[in-house]
Order: C-alpha cells, then structure tokens, then sequence
C-alpha cells in the first residue's frame, strides 16, 4: 500500500493534532501503519483495530464500514485506547484503499486526537458542569461537513452512544431552518454568514445567533456556534463545529464571563434570578421529567448573626453554600434566593429515596460543620422539597409547595427536611394548618396495619406465612435488611469451650429479608456487647459510629455488612438463643419509640416463626 501525498499536517491549532494512517482489512486487522499512528497507539496498533475502539463505539465504527462499502467515504468520532492505555477521542476518517493481493478488501483509515480540540469547546461551556448545564438544557451539538459532499451531520455525544439529530446536506439543512421560522429575524444575517462559512471552508468561525436549534426545542435560543476547518492528508475539508445555548437573560453570546454576572457573590452560587430562570426553562423545555426543588434555611440564623457577628454569620453562610454544591454536584443545580435561603434544583429523581439521599446529606453535612468545635454554635438547616409533575403543574405552584414544606419542617421542630405527600400534607398546603395527628394517623395506621398482617399470617401459617409480609415490613419501617442471629447448640462448640464464657459462644447468621453483605456476627459475643441490651431484650442503634469507641469488633462487623442504623431483639421465649436484627442501611432519623414498640412485636414474631421451623 500507499499513501497518494505526503503528511504534512494541517492542523486545526497546532502540531499536538497530528494525524496517523493505516490499512485495514475486512476482519479489521491492521495491515500497515505509519509512525504517528503507532505514535497514538503504542502497541496497540500491531493488533486488530477492534482491539483499540471502545466497546461502546464499535456499532458506529460498523455504520462507518458499511457506508465505505457502499463507496461513500466518512468520517466520525470515537474513543480509542492510545500508547498509555487511556482512551482518547479521536476522529476517524474512512475511504476504500487498494486492492491488495492477499487482502482483496481494504480501507485506509486516518486518525487524529481531537481531545485538545473538545478542551476549546468546553471554554464555551462555562467554567464547569454547574454553569454548563444552566447555558442548555440540551447537551452541546457537534456539526460534522464534509465540504467536498455537501454532507451535514448534526449530533451528541453521550457517553456510550452517538445520538444524531440531523443526516443530511447542508443546503436543505439551511432551506429547513428558514421554512419552519426557526431563526429569528434579527439573526438571518448571521445564520447566512454561519452557512457561507461552512459551505466554503472557513479556516475558522464563530457565529451569534438566536435560532431553534432542534426540531423538537419549545423556543429560539441564544446560541455561539464555533468552528474550524480540516484538511486530511488527501486534501479534503472536513468542517468541524460546536453549538452552545447560552444566556437566556442577557442574550450575550460573546462574553464568555457571561455567567459571573449571574452569580451570588458571597457564595458562588447562582442567584435569585438566575436559578429561577433555569428551572422554568427546565420545566418549559422538559414537560414530562421529574424536577425536584428543595428550599434550604439555616435555623436560628438571627440569633448567630445577633450573638456571633455578622462576619461568622457570612462565614456560616459560605460554608453551607459549599455544603450544598458539594451534595448536587453532577446532580443538579444549587442558588441562592434570599440572605440564608439556598435553593436546589435536581432533574431525574424518581423516588422519595432519591430525594432523601439528597436532602440527607445536606442536613447531616450542616449539623456537623461545627459539631467539635466548642467556640462556635451547633448550625441546623431545615429543608421543604416538592417535585414536579408530581405535586404541581407550574413552577409557581412547585415553589409554593416547597416553601410550606420549609414551614413546616420549622414547625415541626427544626433540623429536618420535609418532603411533600399528598396524603400528608393536601390540608397543610390549603391553608388546614399543622396536621400533626393526620400525620401520626397515617404511619400509625399503615404500622399497626403491618403488625397485625404479621401476627395473622404468623397465626395461620407460622413461618411460611411470615414470608407473605416481610416486604410491608420492609416498607413501613424503611428496612433494608432483616437478620436473625441463631446461637449454635453446644454440641457444634469446641470441646475445650467455657460454657459461661460468652466469647466461646458461636452465632449462626441467617438472611430472612434484604440484602446483608456479613455473615460474621461473632461481635455478639465480645465486648460485653450481649449485657448492653435492656431488661427487655432490646438494643437500639441510633447511629453505628457509636461502638467505634465502645465496642470496635460490632463497630467494625456490622459496618462492614453496611449497617447504620439497628434494632435488635433478644427472643425472649428462645431462651436467648435467637437475635433478631431489623437494619438500615443508610443514617435517617433516629427509631421513635412506636417503631421500637412495633419491631419489638414483629421481632418475637419472625424469631418465634424461625425457632419453630427448626
């Protein structure tokens, strides 16, 4: 094989975008290659191609192979494994090559580093994730124009796959936009310059405008579209750009800074009218997806302004700001709305446990930002959380909601965070007032209902009919596991065993619900651990970190099964030889002394329903 002209690189900002050539056959085998693509490579190159593509790249890589042997040649994007066994983007230009003698079917493939050239790109995005996704609500599009064909190919890059949008050529591309009013009036001009530039090749480009990018978007937005110009060792010209939505209220497109004038100065986080702005073009551009708010107040704040200093007071609030960036990072967005008001916005939480999470450790995080530190006060938040479509219709209606669960959240003692249920909150909402009693009537009854499911299947069946309802259980008590400790017959201990030696004893660790990564449950025998439960045989575990100091092998043993919070039971009528333990695996409020009276009867149930199979 040949190459028809010498690489001399013509490089869209510098000799960093060198490019490498190789031949391929049809099973992919790399024929020949040269030294940059070696280069790129390592020795990766002297293996089949396929060997070096990403798995979730192969698909396309096949598309690009069909389309060279149909007599088409292309070009397209994908991750490869280079000299350090890292995968980098690259772009991958494909033709048909020479007809070899023992290899009838070839294809000359070039490839060139374009991460360098995504850095530039990512400038446009914004300083980082945060600012990126409030520019759009779409991720950035790429253009692909082959200049010498006339092809266009608009698309996304997501992280296993190429989502395209639009395959076509670039004059009906353009004929399209005017047709369907999708560029605004002030814009044409522009929007002419945008397609002369691509049309003939522009070394490079960038362009303002305001158009609907997408078929499906709800309006015209405000867009930067930037580009460069490549040449490929054969002389043809590939057109590559980018499209980024920005500013929505300053309609700047070329002041990159643009987003710091949307920012809260003392925080860093998006202000007032920043992130209202983006949740309403959220819900706007995205009917049908949950978005979740949550208001965020700090307690008491006044009253450390008035007793600290309003310089403690700021300090406090930077410290939960960053609290709170840390917590939606990668996740959603945070602002803040009023002096010690901050406020998140998450899009795709599907259930209350997801937002719980969330809210969780935001809450946890305040509480312990000076918990040692005897010179500074205890700092709590309180949190009201609404999500739509499922609680409200509009924006307006979603922040009212949250902002009645923050009340309400106060009302109710401070330190907490409220997330809104119909059931429980309809007449707190409609102005009913606290629906304290509604509130307890509601767990109380779905509990006591789950009790008496236990105690009747138990009845009836014993333990084939406790099987029936450990998920109610699971659910009422927000359970992840359910286990029973068995204490071995002393016939299985060693021979050289103290009977009144509690270390000697074994326990036999038996899964009934959930999942339980620890079958090692020898803590119950060490530590004096045994005579700490109460008279009646009950051990409540608030927070696990509390045997880090008085008892390390529980500490350890039941953190390394994942567990947080417990309850355990000694069954009283086995002569202690049976433990049951309802856990959680993730820190949530401390157990209530109902859920303590309910476990404990569910507890004689499931440890008397086990003894009884035996």
């Amino acid at each position: 094989m040949y190459f028809r002209n010498s690489f001399v690189g013509d490089l869209i900002m510098g000799e960093k975008y060198l490019r490498g050539r190789a031949v391929i056959d049809e099973q992919l085998n790399i024929c020949s290659a040269d030294e940059h693509f070696n280069t790129f490579l390592g020795n990766n190159a002297i293996y089949k191609l396929a060997m070096s593509v990403h798995p979730g790249d192969m698909n396309r890589l096949d598309e690009a192979l069909e389309t060279v042997n149909r007599g088409e040649n292309t070009v397209i994007a994908l991750r490869m494994v280079d000299s350090n066994g890292k995968y980098r983007w690259m772009l991958m230009s494909l033709e048909s090559g020479e007809f070899l003698i023992d290899k009838p079917k070839t294809v000359n493939i070039e490839i060139q580093d374009i991460s360098a050239y995504n850095e530039t790109i990512q400038i446009l995005e914004g300083k980082n994730n945060r600012y990126r996704e409030y520019f759009g609500l779409f991720e950035n599009l790429l253009f692909s124009y082959d200049v010498d064909s006339g092809k266009l190919r608009i698309f996304m890059m997501g992280s296993h796959q190429q989502i395209n949008f639009y395959n076509g050529t670039l004059e009906n591309w353009k004929e399209s936009k005017l047709a369907n009013d999708d560029i605004d009036i002030k814009s044409l001009n522009a929007f002419e310059q945008l397609y002369q530039d691509m049309s003939t090749g522009a070394q490079s480009f960038t362009h303002e405008l305001r158009m609907r990018m997408l078929e499906t978007s709800v309006k015209k937005e405000w867009c930067v579209i930037k580009g460069k110009t490549i040449k490929d060792g054969y002389g043809r010209c590939h057109v590559i750009a980018t499209a980024s939505v920005v500013n929505p209220v300053t309609g700047n497109a070329s002041d990159i800074s643009l987003f710091e004038g949307e920012q809260d100065a003392g925080t860093d986080l998006l202000n007032k009218r920043a992130i209202t702005e983006y949740v309403k073009r959220l819900i706007d551009a995205k009917p049908d997806n949950n978005i979740t708010i949550a208001i965020i107040d700090i307690d008491n704040f006044k009253n450390i302004n008035d007793r600290y200093g309003h310089m403690f007071g700021d300090e406090v609030i930077r410290a939960v700001a960053d609290i709170i960036k840390a917590a939606v990072e990668g996740k959603g967005v945070a602002g803040r709305i009023g002096g010690d008001e901050m406020f998140i916005v998450i899009e795709g939480l599907k259930t209350n446990d997801d937002i719980r999470s969330v809210l969780r450790t935001i809450r946890n995080n305040v509480a312990w930002l000076y918990n040692n530190c005897d010179d500074k006060p205890n700092i709590t938040c309180s949190i009201g959380s609404a999500t739509y479509p499922n609680n409200a219709d509009n924006y307006a209606e979603l922040f009212n909601i949250a902002d009645k669960m923050l009340y309400l959240a106060k009302e109710k003692g401070k330190n907490r965070y409220v997330i809104y249920h119909y059931d429980l909150h309809y007449g707190y909402i409609n102005g009913e007032g606290m629906l304290k009693d509604e509130e307890l009537a509601f767990y109380k009854y779905r509990k006591i209902s789950v009790v008496n499911d236990v105690v009747n299947e138990y009845r009836k069946l014993g333990k084939e009919g406790l099987l029936r309802v450990y998920d109610k259980v699971m659910l009422a008590f927000v359970l992840d596991s359910i286990v029973v400790y068995e204490k071995q017959p002393q016939e299985n201990l060693c021979n050289n065993s103290n009977d009144n030696d509690e270390n000697s004893v074994n326990w036999q660790t038996h899964v009934v619900c959930g999942e339980f990564r620890s079958t090692d449950a020898g803590y119950l025998g060490k530590d004096n651990y045994i005579p700490s439960f109460t008279e009646d045989g009950i051990m409540v575990i608030d927070n696990i970190n509390f045997f880090e100091r008085v008892a390390k092998t529980a500490f350890k043993e039941l953190s390394q099964a994942g567990v947080c919070q417990a309850i355990q039971f000694i069954v009283q009528d086995c002569n202690d030889s049976c433990i049951v333990s309802f856990n959680r695996h993730k820190q949530m409020s401390k157990w209530s002394e109902m859920d303590i009276m309910y476990l404990a009867i569910l507890g004689n149930m499931i440890g008397m329903g086990y003894r009884d199979d035996k």
